[in-house]
């Protein structure tokens, strides 16, 4: 007999009805979220909410959050990526208050908290836990001083000299800009942070050129893993994806704990990232006995999220997993599309090249750290360069608790994603004239840029902490092809494809450049 009715088949054509309407009317009331506050939204598909265009990789992530921005004119402009509302922020104003003026409410990133990924969960990047973000972050930030950036150059400018001998023995030669590049970002990263010569450039094939090859290579599997893990967490508990590959994690956890161990036992003090993870080690705890360490955000006190722990083990080795990987990508990338657009700039190029060289011949012919403070031209045209392609095109946070953004009728919920996008903003004609041309003159002295238009880095307390010495570690690699070789390509700008599944900003085919011997300006 049947339950509901007298017939099986009208029982389960009921329960089926009454399925389809629990569904409808749960997704009618999840995607009326935007609606409700009054803010202008696109109409979501059901299943991949606005996000379709991103997650079939029709669109790289970079340059769909830029099209998002464009769909408005308004201050905020309402998102769903699957059933999750994000707030798309347009304003300068409004960004401030969420970066630094009301960052206490905005402390964390959208990214799910990958259990049972250790070095993907706990890295600075992309950690939950807002204490355990703020002493990481407080303990770390002292590596990334002036000084020790100063000290760190002698190291920078002899991996410069095997990438001048490398541009060399290809002069004339077609080169991919960007595989040139990764070569010296990988013995600079390595040497800096682990203290291992690597020779990169004549030995192509080392494992750390390898394995930060891999980590940062976005086939179908890897693109997919992190975009579930920026914007889809359920996905992540389902597939059990990772930040990090086991392959990645396995071998820079031996590499870091093989040279941590080493330094004690020979008691070899060196200034890099391993020296700094050692004194970290040696502190202790993460908290004081048994204090729970809560944060004040909006005046409401919110309970630490992640009990005390050691500074040992996978949490020392996420931060040198992270500054690995980070540095790895952003500095190669910043280089070469640096590259790119003098190839195409001729007379940019030129006044480059003279301000090198001319800057080398007054300290002697000698090039040092100090030489970088009087390269402004140097400064303005890889300002210029992060304008364009900035490695990570968008900002994401999470509302820690309900926010009403001051002088609007916006208020969000708890757990609520906003997100910025940084190429849409650093490409917007109302804040930069002619925004797609190359004019690294905005960045010279007495331009006035709008607060909150140009942020290659980030801004507030949650900035990229490796911005100093990734400026560094691009302009030291461009000073060392620019004062002796000239680039070339195309008269006009060759095309230049987007990787839509790379998750970072990157060229689909590679930067194919020629390097010749350049003129010699200074005598």
């Amino acid at each position: 007999m049947a339950i509901i009715t007298s017939n099986w088949n009208t029982d389960l054509l009921t329960l089926l009805a009454v399925v389809l309407t629990i569904i409808y009317f749960y997704f009618k009331s999840t995607f009326n979220y935007w609606k409700k506050r009054g803010v202008p939204y696109s109409e979501p598909n059901w299943i991949f909410g606005n996000f379709y265009d991103a997650i079939t990789f029709k669109k790289n992530i970079t340059s769909y959050f830029c099209e998002q921005y464009h769909k408005t004119d308004e201050k905020a402009y309402g998102l769903y990526i699957f059933q999750r509302p994000y707030l798309l922020l347009r304003d300068p104003e409004l960004i401030k208050h969420v970066l630094v003026k009301d960052f206490s409410n905005f402390i964390p990133r959208t990214s799910a908290d990958v259990k049972g990924d250790e070095i993907g969960r706990h890295n600075m990047f992309s950690m939950k836990s807002v204490s355990g973000w703020r002493y990481i972050r407080s303990k770390l930030s002292p590596f990334f001083t002036s000084g020790k950036m100063k000290n760190m150059f002698g190291l920078l400018d002899q991996i410069g000299d095997q990438l001048t001998q490398q541009v060399k023995s290809h002069v004339k030669e077609s080169l991919d800009a960007k595989e040139i590049a990764r070569l010296y970002t990988t013995d600079v990263i390595v040497s800096t942070a682990y203290g291992i010569e690597v020779n990169s450039f004549s030995d192509k094939e080392s494992v750390f050129s390898k394995v930060g090859k891999m980590m940062i290579t976005f086939d179908l599997r890897r693109s997919l893993e992190f975009l579930c893990i920026f914007f889809c967490p359920i996905m992540v508990k389902i597939f059990n994806f990772k930040l990090f590959s086991k392959v990645g994690s396995d071998f820079l956890r031996n590499v870091v704990m093989n040279a941590m161990a080493e330094r004690e036992a020979n008691n070899i003090k060196r200034p890099d990232l391993i020296e700094a993870l050692i004194t970290l080690k040696n502190k202790g705890t993460l908290e004081d006995s048994n204090k729970t360490g809560d944060i004040v955000a909006n005046g409401n006190n919110v309970k630490n999220d992640l009990p005390p722990f050691k500074l040992e083990g996978d949490i020392l080795v996420a931060q040198a997993a992270v500054f690995f990987t980070a540095g790895f990508e952003t500095t190669s990338s910043a280089i070469s599309f640096t590259l790119y657009s003098l190839s195409y700039n001729p007379e940019i190029q030129i006044k480059l090249r003279k301000e090198i060289q001319a800057v080398i011949a007054r300290n002697g012919g000698n090039f040092t750290y100090d030489c970088l403070k009087d390269m402004k031209y140097l400064d303005a045209c890889v300002k210029e360069t992060l304008r364009l392609y900035p490695t990570l095109g968008f900002l994401d946070r999470e509302a820690i608790d309900t926010y009403t953004f001051p002088g609007t009728n916006i208020t969000i919920d708890k757990g609520t994603a906003v997100v910025i996008s940084l190429e849409a903003l650093h490409r917007d004609p109302q804040y930069f004239e002619n925004p797609l041309v190359y004019d690294p003159e905005r960045f010279m002295e007495d331009k006035n840029i709008v607060p909150y238009t140009y942020m290659p880095f980030g801004e507030g307390p949650r900035n990229c902490i490796g911005a100093r010495f990734g400026m560094m570690s691009t302009k030291v690699g461009l000073v060392h092809i620019l004062k002796d070789f000239e680039v070339l390509t195309h008269k006009t700008a060759p095309p230049l494809e987007i990787d839509n599944k790379g998750f970072l900003l990157t060229a689909k085919n590679g930067i194919n450049l020629k390097f010749v011997p350049g003129t010699v300006y200074t005598e």
